[in-house]
């Protein structure tokens, strides 16, 4: 007999604990359930204005449905390679919107976008010991290019003045303010108009061209990328075009932007 009481009683515990157990787990089902958690990203850290997001910005969470808005990033792949906004940064702990993101083709300041009427993107490599002085944008500088001509004499002077630099970037081609930038200046960018391309090719072919920092380096009311005609160098460079073949821009002042 009293070894059937304590049958009886190890049935009645064994089969409690069973309906506790399930019904734990219908409570966590039907709150997992009411809470229709979405896997989504969220920022691993607070990111700067500005900054391109790569992988080690983001971490993995799972958020209940209602908390998301309809503009929020779900998609690692949409995220990774894009900008943060220029107006503030993304703090720790929060999810990705659309209105949070750029593309870099799209940031305001891209060098292609900061480019006038008639204007090309015109990149140099950029030497530190030539230039004697940081390059940075928004100044203005002045190309100048070395050539020797056929007898071994020098050929040499100013071919654009104050042309606009709109970037500076590393070897990386990443701007120097970039996080992971190695912050010493490689290439320039500059804005040229786009008729005078030709005779910066030339230059570089035949000589050297090097940057110098222009007198009216801020000057707003100065005409921009200005070639300058009445110089040797340039009738030289036509003659090499000529020369070898190469397409000479019609002879008209070139409209310049200020």
């Amino acid at each position: 007999m009293k070894r059937e009481i304590i049958l009886k009683s190890l049935m009645i515990t064994v089969i409690t604990a069973v309906l506790v157990l399930l019904f734990a787990a219908a409570v966590n089902l039907r709150a997992e359930q009411k809470l229709n958690l979405k896997t989504t990203w969220i920022a691993a850290r607070d990111i700067p204005p500005r900054t391109k997001i790569t992988e080690s910005d983001l971490l993995e969470a799972e958020i209940p449905n209602a908390y998301l808005l309809d503009q929020t990033v779900n998609e690692k792949a949409e995220i990774i390679g894009m900008y943060t906004d220029i107006q503030g940064k993304i703090p720790a702990g929060s999810a990705f919107y659309r209105e949070m993101l750029t593309a870099e083709e799209d940031l305001p300041d891209n060098p292609t976008a900061q480019l006038r009427e008639g204007q090309s993107a015109y990149t140099l490599e950029t030497d530190l010991a030539r230039l004697g002085g940081t390059i940075i944008p928004g100044q203005k500088v002045d190309i100048y290019a070395s050539l020797t001509d056929r007898d071994g004499s020098p050929v040499s002077g100013c071919l654009i003045e104050n042309a606009r630099v709109i970037a500076v970037k590393d070897h990386k081609g990443l701007d120097l303010d970039d996080p992971e930038s190695s912050g010493t200046p490689y290439l320039t960018i500059l804005a040229v108009m786009r008729r005078d391309l030709p005779y910066l090719s030339a230059a570089e072919t035949a000589g050297s061209v090097r940057l110098i920092a222009s007198v009216q380096t801020y000057a707003s009311d100065v005409k921009e990328a200005r070639l300058v005609e009445d110089s040797e160098l340039l009738s030289y460079l036509k003659r090499i075009m000529v020369h070898t073949g190469e397409a000479v821009p019609p002879e008209f002042p070139a409209t310049t932007a200020g």
